[in-house]
């Protein structure tokens, strides 16, 4: 696939990625994290958002594989940060949900990340805010549609 990208193309995509990282780790500094990983942290905020869901489903938002969303909410139900429970429309499969320390630690982490995210994102012009936004959800699904998932 890189073959169809010139020199230029591949120097402006390692710019950014380097980039994406600053910014992610810029933004891991803002809160107390805990010992959640990004994709703890991240699966757990869907959990709280989103309410109950099966571990099929938690992967498939979160644009990981089944392996790896077993790994994380495995991580997860040590910690005690959510629970599982018998799906009642269908008693073979499990419900994944947050726990009230799940939601608290979520509550925490997302307040502070979140405000300086937006306080950051507040500096840049209205148009440039939209642009970005836009940029990024299609880079996600580009990069989502190139191997199954991010994760």
């Amino acid at each position: 696939m890189t073959g169809d990208l010139d020199d230029d193309a591949l120097g402006t995509a390692a710019d950014l990625y380097l980039l994406f990282g600053r910014i992610t780790r810029a933004l891991r500094r803002s809160g107390d994290a805990g010992a959640l990983s990004p994709g703890s942290g991240s699966a757990l905020a869907t959990l709280v958002r989103s309410g109950p869901m099966r571990l099929s489903d938690l992967a498939a938002t979160e644009r990981v594989s089944a392996p790896t969303m077993s790994r994380i909410v495995a991580a997860l139900d040590a910690s005690g940060h959510l629970r599982r429970e018998a799906d009642r429309s269908d008693g073979r499969a499990t419900l994944l949900s947050a726990t009230e320390t799940g939601k608290a630690l979520v509550s925490g982490l997302t307040s502070d990340r979140i405000q300086r995210f937006a306080a950051a994102l507040a500096q840049l012009e209205p148009t440039t805010r939209e642009t970005l936004a836009a940029a990024l959800v299609q880079l996600e699904d580009a990069l989502a549609d190139d191997d199954g998932g991010l994760g």
